[in-house]
């Protein structure tokens, strides 16, 4: 028997022709091949030598650069990381041509496969070069015994295969993947049990370049005009309607450059729709220090963005000159019929202010995740002294407050206010007082509560034995570092006045009298945290609560565990003359043991709201829960002799003008659905990180045009879906709201319950006190009151403002929606119309300018481009471009910019003249006190140095200070980019 061979046509005995070793088109299993064997050798040697000649022509015509004659790593070369290997790939400019030895330890370790390994590394390199490889080949060295495992680029045209044409010659209708002329190749050189890879890669176009190309390519249809202005606008009106966006008439003040812009689509489907409105601002957006603005409306739940601002300030800005741009922005919104009920942002003065002077019946709601940051770093403070601090205006406003209890800097003896004792190391243990039943916060005035060593002794026992007529399931759970006890119960008797000698602290020395001022019984409440486990207030329901990541304290938690990149302990400079430095050398104005009961405290008092029971079912007004909690953060404080905190957070927090602005309380009527401005936040993220990535400081039109061609289209396709139902016929998807509230229910119907309260599921109300502090107002015990829940329910679900806050199936019959959430029905339950506050809105809501518009005062600031940090030594609130909205701090040192040059440049005179001579414990200490100017100075070269784009809210003091140093920074102008 013979055949004829494939690839040299000639009739051969079957013994010449090898057997199938599986099946194939061409035959099956064990069947004669259709080449015989010497063509078969043939042909491998020449797949070979192609093999050889390509590995040649990809390492510049060398031969071999990976050292493959060389059996073995080549040994000229430092191992570095893997790190830094890719940082010289991507600073290396087109053609790259890269070598090194590289430790491959945390991404590929040896107890993985030699492929494997080699995959891992590809992968990684693959991600940071925006390139994708395939895998060609590998090639073992016999006396090393090393593996070159070879990778070509997936759109290499010389690596494509050969088109098969099918049988029945019908054309595809697909189409190939494009390839190009690039040769690239990657080349890892392994050794066994070695941590260390040859590393050899060659890229002729590397990502960079060909994003270059692009935006030479797309410049025709963004760039209109010399002037980027210019160039913007003229695209917005050219293009306007086919990207659904058009341009806002808003005058710019004398010093500033403004362009404005609505997406009309959202506009005109979801402005009277905006029951929540939030506004914020973020730089480096573009080349020319324009701040980029964008009023972002909650849409059920998502963001979508309605319109947006880009300002430039000069230092020839009058004061208010931000502010007065930004009010004119936000009545033009409000021109098209924007009239929210709640209005959110970050501690921007300019934009508090404006906000307040276009909506002034609407709540404006501090973004908490920004009060708490500006807390904590304000704590952390540890060397700073707070502003000055007037006792007797806080005790015209409550008065429990002690006039004497004032700030270290102003305790004179002389004036009879005597000096207090330095805070101890750890916060006292804190005692829950329950008088007839009830925390004695809530109850009348009455004699003063006596506690003696058999009182307290008698409760503990008591709670010991877990009394179940005292103690119910959370409080008997001492790790919250809370006592709760009734003293009529523990003591046997009623309360009593005290004798002399009868008052004993927990440690059995004598204490103090418990209400020294004899007019209220709100102090015999308070005692101080656990420094083990601080409590959170008189609320400590969910025993579970550090599980659920939607609770409050949980994220408060996380959140205080996050580096602050603040040098908290920070050297005094004993050459200081100005009154933040005369102070003892032992002063610390909060230690780190007191910190985070005060910031558990605020997030609790930032959380209550009339609509929401608080523990053990009272239920306090707003006046009510603004008195309890100044009275609960003064107590904590005094109690720790925590002066300098309390007049802090009197000042920039607990007083009538600030309480309002981040305590929801505040307003009564309803509660807001957004406690935070992610919503803008995530624009900003996707803005940055998924559409100007590879662009660092682009044009402004080009960032006009990137916004509304690249990242406004998602934004559309949420509200498409939010409005229109595209899938008729099919099941519906769940929103991004629906899903975190599934995930949250989900996970509260795992927390097990020990005890019972007064819960209506009807009303959606628990009398636990914890769920306040839910993101979505659960608890777990409403979760399992209202049972399983039909699938049906979840693509409806929809969080109201009032309770019941949503709408479940009870009894098979769907309670009513408690309001209506469209075509701006809210506006009949707030204090007053629009039209009673506003005689420039008629009944419709529709605004026409006044006269009065053009007499409006607005707050001093300074321009944009001397944009301070968002917090000042005191930690207040401060403008967005660093004025104090008219409170400035008495003791803030404040240094012109020529003097801090003068300053600068004689201290470089100084290290001139003590280079040489300087004894070296000098030299150290000056570099100690310059490295604050070292590090500033460097963040801003690396940024100015910078292709990419930086990311919002990066981690870490590399990219975190590098942020912040650059904020308001005026760049040179580049002609060459524009």
């Amino acid at each position: 028997m013979s055949k004829a061979c494939s690839d040299c046509h000639v009739m051969k005995p079957l013994e010449e022709f090898g057997l199938r070793v599986k099946d194939s088109n061409g035959g099956k299993k064990g069947e004669p091949t259709a080449m015989c064997l010497a063509c078969t050798t043939k042909a491998s040697e020449r797949r070979k030598i192609r093999k050889r000649k390509l590995m040649t022509e990809a390492d510049g015509g060398e031969e071999d650069s990976l050292g493959v004659d060389q059996e073995g790593l080549t040994g000229n070369l430092n191992v570095i990381s893997l790190t830094d290997f890719i940082n010289v790939v991507w600073r290396s400019e087109a053609p790259v041509h890269v070598q090194g030895r590289v430790d491959v330890a945390s991404v590929a370790p040896l107890d993985l496969a030699g492929r494997k390994r080699a995959d891992c590394v590809a992968i990684i390199l693959g991600e940071y070069t925006n390139l994708h490889r395939t895998y060609e080949a590998k090639c073992a060295r016999k006396r090393s015994g090393a593996m070159v495992y070879s990778y070509s680029c997936a759109q290499s045209a010389e690596r494509a295969h050969k088109e098969k044409i099918p049988k029945n010659e019908r054309s595809r209708d697909t189409r190939r993947m494009p390839r190009f002329q690039c040769r690239g190749w990657l080349h890892l050189t392994i050794l066994p049990e070695s941590l260390v890879v040859e590393i050899a890669i060659k890229l002729n176009f590397s990502s960079k370049s060909v994003y270059y190309y692009w935006h030479v390519v797309s410049r025709e249809e963004w760039k209109l005009d010399n002037n980027p202005i210019t160039s913007a606008c003229k695209f917005i009106k050219e293009k306007g309607d086919t990207y659904h966006v058009a341009l806002l008439d808003v005058q710019a003040e004398p010093g500033t450059r403004v362009l404005t812009f609505q997406v009309t689509d959202f506009v005109q489907e979801w402005a009277r729709n905006t029951q929540e409105l939030a506004m914020d601002s973020t730089w480096n957006t573009n080349g020319a220090n324009f701040e980029l603005f964008a009023a972002v409306a909650d849409a059920k739940g998502s963001g979508l963005p309605l319109a947006f601002l880009l300002m430039q300030t000069t230092k020839e800005a009058a004061s208010g000159a931000k502010e007065a741009v930004l009010e004119r922005f936000l009545r033009t919104l409000r021109g098209l019929g924007v009239h929210p009920e709640f209005t959110l942002s970050d501690k921007d003065w300019s934009e508090i202010n404006a906000m307040h002077k276009v909506w002034p019946n609407a709540k404006h709601q501090l973004c908490f995740w920004h009060a708490l940051r500006a807390l904590k770093q304000r704590l952390a403070k540890n060397r700073e002294t707070p502003a000055a601090y007037n006792a007797e205006a806080a005790r015209e406003t409550f008065d429990f407050i002690d006039a004497t209890f004032v700030p270290v800097a102003q305790q004179d003896e002389n004036e009879g206010i005597p000096q207090i004792p330095a805070p101890p190391e750890k916060p006292l243990p804190r005692v829950r007082l329950l008088v007839n039943g009830q925390p004695s916060e809530v109850t009348v005035t009455g004699p003063k509560i006596v506690l003696t060593r058999e009182a307290i002794a008698k409760a503990l026992s008591k709670l010991d034995d877990n009394s179940p007529e005292d103690v119910d399931d959370h409080d008997s759970d001492l790790g919250d570092g809370t006592e709760t006890f009734n003293v009529e119960a523990a003591s046997g008797s009623s309360v009593r006045p005290p004798n002399e000698g009868e008052m004993y602290g927990m440690d059995g020395s004598v204490a103090d009298e418990v209400d020294p001022d004899g007019d209220d019984t709100k102090q015999s409440g308070f005692w101080a945290d656990h420094a083990e486990a601080e409590e959170w207030g008189d609320e400590e329901a969910e025993a579970d609560w550090s599980e659920i990541e939607d609770d409050l304290r949980h994220q408060v938690d996380e959140f205080v565990a996050d580096d602050t990149n603040i040098d908290v302990d920070a050297p005094i400079d004993p050459g200081d003359t100005s009154s933040h430095s005369q102070r003892a050398s032992n002063y610390q104005f909060c230690p780190l043991p007191h910190r985070l009961p005060i910031l558990r405290l605020f997030a609790k008092h930032a959380s209550q709201h009339p609509l929401l029971p608080e523990r053990h079912g009272q239920t306090l007004s707003s006046e009510e829960i603004w008195r309890n909690a100044v009275a609960e953060m003064y107590y904590h404080c005094r109690a720790n002799n925590l002066c300098d905190v309390w007049a802090y957070l009197w000042n920039s927090w607990y007083s009538p003008t600030r309480w309002a602005l981040w305590a929801r309380s505040a307003y009564a009527t309803s509660i807001p659905c957004k406690r935070t401005t992610m919503m803008v936040e995530a624009l900003w993220r996707n803005l940055k990180r998924l559409v100007l990535h590879l662009y660092n400081r682009p044009p402004v039109d080009l960032a006009v045009y990137a916004i509304i061609t690249k990242a406004l289209p998602p934004y559309r396709l949420s509200l498409f879906n939010l409005v229109v139902d595209s899938r008729a016929g099919r099941a519906k998807s769940l929103t991004q709201f629906q899903q975190a509230l599934k995930r949250s229910w989900t996970r509260l119907t795992k927390v097990p319950i020990r005890g019972s309260y007064q819960t209506s599921v009807e009303h959606w109300t628990c009398n636990c006190g914890a769920q306040k502090y839910h993101a979505y107002v659960l608890c777990k015990h409403l979760v399992h009151a209202a049972g399983q829940l039909p699938t049906s329910w979840w693509p409806t679900a929809v969080r109201y403002h009032l309770p019941p806050f949503y709408t479940l199936p009870v009894d098979g019959v769907t309670t009513k929606a408690p309001e209506e959430t469209h075509h701006r029905a809210w506006l009949s339950r707030m204090p007053r119309t629009y039209a009673e506050s506003d005689p420039g809105v008629k009944s419709d809501g529709v605004y026409i300018p006044t006269d009065a518009d053009e007499r409006r005062t607005s707050s001093p600031i300074q321009p944009s481009p001397a944009k301070a940090p968002r917090t000042g030594h005191d930690g207040l609130m401060r403008m967005g471009a660093g004025g104090g909205a008219g409170f400035e701090l008495d003791d803030e040192d404040d240094i012109d910019v020529d003097e801090m040059i003068r300053l600068l440049r004689r201290s470089i005179d100084i290290l001139q003249e003590q280079r040489d001579e300087a004894d070296p414990r000098f030299i150290e200490n000056a570099k100690q006190r310059m490295r604050g100017v070292f590090r500033w100075t460097r963040n801003i070269d690396r940024h100015v140095a910078r292709r990419t784009l930086p990311k919002t809210n990066a981690q870490g003091r590399g990219e975190g200070g590098a942020a912040t140093d650059v904020i308001g920074y005026h760049y040179p102008e580049r002609s060459a980019r524009s």
